[in-house]
């Protein structure tokens, strides 16, 4: 294939710099003395890299249908006892009063964007048009910061929340109230446009929410076995994306922002292929056809709606719907897994793949077959969210190296990918689960002791490019202004590894801020650089057990392990585009095992497989509404069959 289109200049050129830096195996090689460059660049023209966040999963406000649904007992024994407290949603990470903190923690992974939620109900929590002035300057100074900070944002407009006063208007089981979204991203281009907004999600997976909050139950509102309800909801939002990217499109100024749709792209398989599977493969082809994988990408390419269910079972739950093709700049990609069904319905995975703690495999190729699946579109391509759930912090940094490597394969093929975002920055609400999965670059405790990071990242917070050996010494020599350098004007870092003395000479380095106090330190660069390896072995070791003890930034956060391994990623990859595209197709990293004691074997014993069954219990209201459709087809069959029949003889 040829290589990716280059990108047609849009919005106001942005001054970013990033490192000319020739890269072997992952790592700069030697000759890192070179000058760095100043680009003139469109942001569009940007690779993106960044976290993604969901605003009220890491503040929850009082006007959302979610903290209503959140706070609803699950239970009698929730009715008795109260809510778990991993479920209850009285305490948070609390990014509405701490973003400048988290925005910093962003930006010191590497990144150059952030993607977050802009929450409609705390903008509009009493009703249509009826703004919170608080709310609205909060925001601002948000965004404000992101761009500060050298973070593009990329906001998402309904991300699974609104206001409850939507809710109880019907929310998008009437499409009569689409216009209310549609008046909402209006609100919020005239709100933000002067604020860094030029990247914006109408919808995070619509799917989700139309299968999690209609079928199974699990998410607001709350509903179960509403097949046709979750089709029309569906339809509804697609709708609702269409209308609100032209009427955002009609805004002054509006030509400059980019409107996309975040999709999830997920297959399901059935295990086996015997007969008793069958429930397995049907509910497989199902699930991939309308909750993960066919049916918005078809409606985006051709404007057609197609809702099935059983083929032509229960009338109402088969939709054919012919709208036009609907407008759409972007698409976000979310990948996480290829989810494996035994013929009970439980999650379960192939031998030799490893599950995560949501029991999900670790499918690295699907993401690759998600982007060329998704680039028939012919429109540029995020990766949004992808991650893992890993209380145990020993699989996070194997599925970040093999992820990145999809995208990196996908880029070397020619296909058009602009951004990279990793699911998410710090442990959050994770919905009808809670504070049980741990998602999070950083570790969230409520303790406000814990460091923001450890303390071998504090320590070399300081690299750059040219002035990584300088400012690696400096941390030696001045121990005490290790933790004061982890501020605002610290550029971006990448951390030791196990050996301080290896990692030194290989850390990878960029470019710093044009404010930073050490872009002036290049000259004196080269002498230092020969200094360092001896004197890291021990003196780095010295220089990390005072940072540690001196580490109280950040209070409540810290850094997990393996999140290293995407730093890493983020600091060689280069900002501009095309420089970006050069380095995920060249750049060959070190291949990160997944533990093989937490591969599943062939066989376990007593024909017991590994895997959860969370899918087991969501399946259950479609399992009863499948058996009331069967019993309602054979009523009818019955009635039809009597008043057919001809008379008995006499």
């Amino acid at each position: 294939m040829s290589s990716p289109p280059s990108p047609s200049s849009r919005g106001e050129d942005q001054t970013i710099s990033y490192p000319d830096v020739p890269l072997q195996n992952g790592m700069p090689r030697p000759d890192n003395a070179s000058t760095a460059k100043r680009i003139e660049l469109p942001a569009e023209r940007r690779f993106l890299k960044g976290a993604a966040i969901s605003v009220w999963q890491n503040a929850p406000d009082e006007a959302s249908q979610w903290t209503a649904f959140a706070r609803r007992p699950r239970s009698l024994l929730e009715r008795l006892r109260g809510k778990n407290k991993q479920l209850a949603i009285d305490t948070s990470p609390d990014f509405w009063n701490r973003y400048y903190d988290d925005i910093n923690c962003a930006r010191q992974l590497g990144s150059n964007s952030l993607r977050l939620s802009l929450e409609w109900s705390r903008v509009m929590p009493n009703g249509p048009g009826n703004v919170d002035e608080d709310a609205v300057r909060r925001y601002r100074d948000i965004l404000n910061r992101c761009v500060e900070a050298g973070l593009e944002p990329m906001v998402t407009l309904h991300h699974f929340v609104h206001p409850q006063w939507f809710e109880a208007l019907g929310a998008f089981e009437r499409e009569e109230n689409i216009r209310y979204f549609v008046d909402w991203a209006v609100m919020a281009v005239r709100l933000f446009r002067d604020h860094g907004l030029t990247l914006i999600a109408t919808f995070n997976e619509p799917t989700c929410a139309a299968f999690t909050g209609h079928i199974v139950g699990v998410h607001a509102p709350g509903r179960r076995g509403a097949v046709h309800g979750a089709g029309m909801v569906l339809l509804h939002m697609l709708r609702a994306h269409s209308a609100a990217y032209r009427a955002i499109r009609s805004e002054p100024g509006g030509e400059a922002v980019r409107v996309g749709l975040v999709h999830q792209k997920i297959r399901f398989e059935a295990e086996g292929s015997g007969a008793a599977c069958h429930a397995a493969r049907w509910t497989a082809d199902w699930l991939t056809h309308c909750f993960g994988w066919d049916l918005v990408h078809n409606y985006l390419a051709t404007g057609r709606f197609v809702w099935r269910l059983l083929g032509r079972i229960g009338v109402r739950a088969h939709m054919d719907v012919q709208d036009g093709r609907p407008p759409c700049d972007w698409l976000g990609i979310n990948y996480y897994t290829r989810v494996v069904l035994d013929w009970r319905l439980r999650f379960t995975c192939r031998p030799g793949e490893v599950l995560t703690d949501m029991g999900w495999p670790v499918v690295p190729e699907g993401l690759y077959d998600a982007i060329v699946h998704s680039a028939n579109l012919g429109i540029p391509l995020y990766v949004t969210e992808t991650g893992i759930a890993d209380g145990r912090d020993d699989r996070r940094a194997p599925l970040i190296a093999a992820y990145w490597q999809q995208v990196a394969r996908a880029v070397a093929d020619g296909h058009d990918v602009r951004g990279f975002y990793y699911w998410t920055l710090c442990d959050n609400y994770e919905w009808h689960l809670g504070y049980n999965m741990k998602f999070g670059l950083f570790e969230w405790t409520e303790a406000p002791e814990h460091p923001r990071a450890n303390a071998a990242a504090i320590a070399a917070t300081n690299a750059t490019r040219k002035g990584a050996a300088m400012a690696a010494l400096g941390a030696v020599e001045d121990n005490t202004d290790v933790v004061e350098r982890s501020t605002e004007l610290t550029p971006l870092w990448a951390t030791v590894g196990p050996s301080a003395a290896a990692t030194a000479t290989a850390t990878i380095v960029c470019v710093s801020q044009p404010h930073s106090p050490y872009r002036q330190a290049s000259d004196i660069a080269a002498t230092a650089i020969a200094l360092v390896t001896p004197v890291l072995e021990s003196e780095v070791e010295r220089a990390v057990a005072e940072a540690k003890a001196k580490a109280t930034n950040w209070p409540g956060r810290r850094l997990r392990q393996g999140s290293l391994e995407l730093i890493r990623r983020y600091v060689a990859t280069p900002d501009e585009l095309s420089a970006a595209w050069q380095s995920l197709a060249e750049t060959v990293w070190p291949h990160v095992p997944l533990p093989e004691a937490l591969r599943r074997p062939a066989a376990l014993p007593q024909g017991r497989h590994a895997g959860g069954c969370a899918l087991a219990a969501a399946l259950v209201p479609l399992g009863k509404a499948l058996v009331v459709a069967a019993r309602g087809l054979a009523a009818a069959c019955r009635r039809l069959t009597r008043k057919t029949r001809p008379p008995a003889e006499l």
